[in-house]
């Protein structure tokens, strides 16, 4: 079955890595639009635990590590990338809630993801992000060990 919109969810676990690269392998063999999509997870604010300048400073840090992290993956396989159609986007929110949304705007066929991440207390409690998008998911899933 070719697929014609690959979006891959990557948290920059060594599982989304491989998921990445499976993405990777797929858009090339079915010549396919290939997004890249990072979610910055929202945590509880807690007062006190932020810088002077608030809540403000520590989102801008959150953004500039993650953008400096999806550089780094992109410029880790820019030979295979080569030739693809890729976007890349940085979201903030729940990421499995996230990668769902995107699918669905973007009428993505294809959904990657690593089967474990960056783990939080919700995922432990509510299930993790590869569990809810199989389960929820609006096109075919492929989860990467």
């Amino acid at each position: 079955m070719p697929f014609k919109r690959i979006l891959c969810g990557v948290d920059f676990s060594e599982d989304a890595q491989r998921a990445f690269q499976a993405a990777i392998e797929l858009a090339r063999q079915s010549r396919a639009a290939l997004h890249i999509l990072h979610v910055i997870e929202a945590q509880p604010v807690v007062p006190g635990w932020f810088p002077p300048k608030g809540l403000s400073e520590v989102t801008l840090l959150l953004e500039e590590k993650a953008t400096a992290a999806m550089d780094s993956l992109i410029k880790s396989k820019s030979r295979q990338l080569k030739g693809l159609k890729l976007t890349t986007e940085i979201r903030d929110g729940h990421p499995f809630v996230e990668i769902l949304n995107r699918a669905r705007e973007w009428k993505a066929d294809l959904i990657v993801v690593g089967a474990k991440g960056s783990t939080s207390v919700d995922e432990i409690v509510a299930g993790g992000t590869a569990e809810n998008i199989v389960r929820q998911g609006p096109c075919s899933v492929l989860v990467v060990r």
